[in-house]
């Protein structure tokens, strides 16, 4: 039976098989390699996929929707013609066009795949695109991180037995960020990183904005369709200024035609929030990897986004050399799942390679520190940070907090940000404990972590013995589906930390950010330093805070010349 690669993408999808000892692309029913994850509803409630629903995202926007992989795992739900769906089944649609497409061009059924998501896709967006999967009766076992994917590509064709890279996959709509390194027949990702916000299509975005200010227009004033329409032009217009150095963008808006010229230079201004965004997760993926920006032998580019030369600038800048680029970038992803795939069978040509990953994103459950006034719950205690090699485990042991309390609730997050209700929640278990003073009784926490992104939680209680667990599976969240919802949203309001001291916002939300960027004892002495600071402002001491604040700028500065940024 043939077990199928898929780069399951915010703009265009694609499927692969391996076969012959390569990575073969199934081209769908007009010939191509590129399905458009797009659907419509027309007036007769059928549902279209791919390129011709992709037609009449202008001219009828209101049934048709696109972008939908980058609302996987929340809540809402598309309405199109008067029929709602979910992203999930919204993503099912696609996969089943793509199935179809496979069994066509391989003349059997499919029914197994290998799916690339995201790296940085936290456990609810990977369980969405799991479910999405189970929804297009398709089978999937494992998930493969789509930088991964394109390593696996390059690995396989590109590089010599020995050489450590990084892989830069800026899609449609998701950036992710690999460092890996190739020894012989393995493949050994080091560290992982993104922003499942970032993406070409933000670029078109920025662009539209450009243009429509040019036109002393804003997007309000405009219909639906007209929305749509600049869009579509603006898209274009981004594309040619992969090859060209202006374009000219013209629109009909308001029964009048209105044109201007668009240079890369007048590109790059509209989109120099986007460019500065990309640095962020190169610098942690780079720091986390523990090599320096010159400790590589190739820097990879990939993602139809990658074309751009604003970001092949910014990388390469950043590295010091033209990034490569030779496997063609919309294609490589999914020629990476196929080899999987192929894995997966313990296909004869590659039964002696090796894959490694990481998990990307830090494991914990929620604690409680003792401070100057007391007792404050609600911190995240990590058990496995991110990037760490799976299968992993891991344990720690956690006191009671109040006096002869009767039971141990362990709430487990997963994320990087120092506060658990920043964090995303993904499971909980009691544990009954003896009543007994505070800090005399305890429980020992096990996480342990497997390749496939199940997540088993141990928790014993060494006292009497009892013992009791839970499996958080990537195919079973257990969050409804409001509550993902709510986290997302709180994630997002995160550069949002309201204080009433101006320059005290700046340090703390600085410090927040690096201590989300930290790993280790740096993680941990940032903590600190955070708390040392909160301490002096809930004091209300004028002086106690100025003095606080200014040394803890002052070690802030030594990590950040420690840590070289760029």
């Amino acid at each position: 039976m043939a077990v199928i690669g898929i780069d399951l993408g915010t703009t265009n999808s694609l499927a692969s098989i391996w076969r012959d000892d390569e990575s073969v692309l199934i081209p769908n029913a007009l010939g191509e390699f590129l399905t458009p994850s797009v659907v419509s509803v027309d007036h007769k409630g059928i549902v279209l996929v791919g390129k011709a629903a992709k037609e009449r995202l202008v001219t009828h926007p209101q049934s048709t929707v696109s972008q939908f992989k980058r609302l996987m795992g929340t809540a809402e739900k598309l309405s199109l013609n008067g029929k709602s769906f979910s992203p999930e089944e919204l993503s099912a649609l696609v996969l089943k066009q793509l199935k179809a497409d496979a069994e066509s061009f391989l003349g059997e059924p499919v029914e197994e795949a290998i799916i690339s998501v995201p790296a940085y896709f936290n456990n609810n967006q990977r369980t969405a695109t799991l479910n999405a999967a189970r929804l297009a009766n398709l089978h999937v076992e494992r998930l493969i991180n789509e930088p991964t994917a394109a390593a696996l590509a390059y690995g396989l064709k590109e590089h010599r037995d020995e050489s450590t890279f990084i892989v830069v996959d800026l899609g449609g709509g998701t950036l992710d960020v690999s460092i890996l390194e190739k020894f012989d027949d393995l493949l050994e990702v080091h560290a992982t990183s993104g922003d499942s916000f970032l993406g070409g299509e933000d670029f078109t975005r920025a662009l539209m904005a450009g243009v429509l200010a040019r036109w002393e227009l804003g997007s309000q004033a405009l219909s639906r369709e007209e929305r749509a329409h600049v869009y579509r032009v603006c898209d274009q217009a981004k594309k040619v200024l992969c090859e060209e150095t202006t374009v000219a963008v013209s629109a009909s808006i308001q029964n009048r035609t209105l044109t201007t010229t668009i240079s890369r230079e007048d590109f790059l201004g509209f989109c120099s929030s986007l460019i500065e965004r990309l640095r962020t997760p190169l610098e942690r993926a780079v720091r986390d990897s523990g090599l320096g920006r010159d400790g590589f032998d190739d820097v990879i580019i990939v993602g139809g986004a990658s074309r751009m030369p604003a970001v092949k600038n910014t990388v390469g800048r950043m590295f010091g050399r033209i990034p490569s680029a030779n496997l063609d970038p919309d294609l490589v992803v999914a020629m990476g799942a196929a080899i999987q795939a192929a894995l997966k069978q313990r296909n004869q040509a590659l039964r002696d390679t090796v894959l490694t990953d990481v998990c990307p994103f830090s494991l914990g459950i929620a604690s409680a520190q003792t401070l100057e006034h007391g007792i404050r719950s609600g911190f995240f205690s990590v058990l496995i940070p991110r990037n760490t090699v799976i299968p992993a485990s891991r344990n720690d042991r956690f006191y009671t907090v109040e006096d002869y309390q009767a039971a141990i609730r362990i709430q487990v997050y997963q994320g990087e940000q120092r506060l658990v209700k920043n964090n995303i929640k993904i499971g909980e278990l009691t544990v009954p404990v003896p009543p007994r003073p505070a800090s005399e009784e305890a429980v020992d926490v096990r996480f342990t972590y497997d390749i496939n992104g199940i997540l088993e939680v141990l928790a014993e209680v060494p006292s009497t013995g009892f013992k009791d667990r839970i499996v958080i599976r990537n195919t079973d969240t257990e969050l409804s589906d409001g509550e993902i919802e709510s986290a997302l949203k709180r994630l997002e309001s995160l550069k949002f930390h309201p204080r009433e001291d101006i320059a005290n916002i700046a340090v703390m939300m600085e410090a927040e950010r690096m201590f989300a960027e930290a790993l280790g004892e740096e993680r941990e002495h940032i903590g600190a330093l955070i708390l040392e600071l909160e301490n002096a402002m809930d004091s209300q001491d004028r002086q106690r805070v100025d003095t606080v604040r200014v040394a803890v700028e002052s070690r802030l500065d030594t990590i950040r010349t420690h840590w070289g940024m760029w």
